[in-house]
């Protein structure tokens, strides 16, 4: 029996540290060779690096302005801050935190399930969450945004407060925990009090919560969100509240804004999309379990494990919530796929237990059709990253002396110019470029300036008649810059 067990914690550990490094590699493998997406991840990274060049950490920027379009409070751009310090001012630095915070998810959720359900049920989520479509290359695992630190303290904050059914302290952990989340993400993070909300009341744990444990669970729950909230007043007053609730709170729930429509089954839809077959098998889970004899609840009790409850609401309330928002955005229910795991790796392991040998073969054989399915895709993704030729001609000058800090142009001799979000974060992370909204004559008349110029606009005719000189081009265009100061 002894042998028998070390041969069980071998197995597991083996296939542990398998599943991982799997999902490590999903994760990080070529993170720093895909381009700089516009939406959203290069604005939260030029946010972080101009916060780290104008050293106000509080107030986000973007062209050096009071950003009030991107409403969130900061504690995203400070982990891209701490990004860019760990891996320079790449793509990489971009995004090493979003990796890490995923890694991060996936061990809380694992530990969390071998802690209550054993070896068989962690690993059974561990390979959910690993190929998981979603949560690693969509807005989350593999970019810059604030979804995957947030996904991270949502998911930190929920199974804190399952585990406070057997110590109090967990449930500070789990307030402060939200509020970090509110840091990140501001109103997204109202989900979360909405299911301890909840949860405390199913469970009924609100009966065991003296005064003085309330009062600090809200303190760990507002209190930091407040001490920002007056550093922030310090800035701007009352205007970034204003737009911040207006806004981002209210219009954003009330009407459908900047394009992002959906019916009443978009999200619905969405997990159609990215997680159909995981969401098949935990259905025929369900189903085994209720029909076949062998497979009586009676040793489970729902006042013993209050969480499984939990998992419920936690799945059901952020899909209830954003289904009666207006504006529809896909990432936004990316706190359901922890849940999700779980749940399947705690039925999958009451149908190993109590299944026979064909039913356990099945089951086998079913978990990992899915996850060759959904890893192949997942390759497909990492293995054919779409050009940016705009930013590969811009990183042609990494490097380069004597033209750090210069200003950008944009040659369009008849439109405006707009810079794209990526362009922008591109210029700034390479050379620390000044983007200019100027046009070809505001060029000429700066000493420091580098244009940049597509290349169906300009001829050999036009670079030799503003005496311009090329700094590098690729298949899109040119960098060029004036002749008589390039030898400064």
């Amino acid at each position: 029996m002894y042998f028998s067990k070390r041969i069980q914690v071998f197995i597991y550990l083996v296939l542990f540290i398998i599943f991982l490094s799997l999902f490590l590699y999903n994760v990080f493998y070529r993170l720093s060779n895909f381009p700089i997406y516009s939406w959203d991840e290069a604005r939260h990274g030029i946010s972080a690096y101009e916060m780290l060049k104008s050293r106000n950490f509080i107030v986000n920027t973007y062209g050096y302005e009071s950003d009030y379009w991107n409403l969130k409070p900061p504690l995203s751009f400070w982990a891209i801050i701490i990004g860019y310090k760990m891996a320079g001012f790449n793509a990489l630095g971009l995004r090493l935190i979003s990796g890490i915070c995923a890694g991060l998810t996936l061990l809380l959720v694992t530990l969390f399930v071998y802690k209550i359900h054993g070896k068989f049920a962690s690993l059974v989520t561990l390979l959910t969450l690993s190929t998981c479509t979603q949560f690693l290359i969509n807005h989350s695992a593999r970019t810059g945004d604030a979804d995957s630190l947030f996904l991270f303290l949502f998911t930190l904050s929920i199974l804190s407060l399952f585990l406070s059914e057997h110590n109090d302290r967990w449930l500070y952990v789990s307030g402060l925990a939200f509020s970090l989340s509110f840091l990140t993400k501001s109103w997204h993070a109202g989900n979360i009090v909405i299911i301890m909300a909840m949860y405390l009341l199913v469970s009924g744990k609100y009966k065991r919560l003296s005064p003085k444990k309330t009062l600090i669970l809200g303190l760990c729950m507002f209190g930091p969100i407040i001490v920002w909230g007056v550093i922030r007043f310090h800035y701007d007053g009352f205007v970034f509240f204003r737009t911040m609730i207006e806004y981002d709170l209210l219009k954003r729930s009330s009407d459908t804004i900047e394009g992002h429509v959906g019916g009443f089954f978009y999200y619905a839809e969405i997990l159609k999309r990215f997680f159909s077959l995981w969401l098949l098998f935990l259905f025929s889970l369900f189903l085994v379990i209720l029909f076949k004899r062998d497979f009586s609840f009676k040793n489970f009790r729902l006042e013993k494990h209050p969480y499984f409850i939990g998992l419920c609401i936690w799945i059901l309330i952020p899909i209830i919530v954003f289904t009666f928002s207006k504006t529809k955005i896909r990432w936004y229910i990316l706190p359901v796929y922890p849940p999700l795991s779980i749940m399947i790796g705690i039925l999958a392991k009451k149908v190993w237990i109590n299944g026979n040998l064909m039913l356990r073969s099945l089951l086998l054989i079913s978990m990992l059709g899915i996850s060759f399915f959904y890893e192949g895709q997942i390759q497909l993704y990492l293995n054919e990253p779409r050009k940016s030729l705009q930013q590969n001609l811009l990183e042609k000058t990494r490097g380069m002396e004597g033209i750090k800090g210069y200003s950008l142009y944009l040659y369009h001799p008849t439109d405006s110019i707009k810079w794209s979000q990526s362009t922008l974060l591109t210029a700034e992370l390479v050379n620390d470029f000044k983007t200019e909204s100027g046009d070809f004559q505001a060029f000429l008349h700066n000493e420091k300036a580098i244009l940049m110029a597509k290349k169906d606009l300009v001829t050999d005719q036009f670079i030799q008649a503003n005496q311009l000189k090329i700094v590098h081009s690729n298949k899109w265009g040119y960098l060029l810059r004036k002749e008589e100061f390039s030898s400064k």
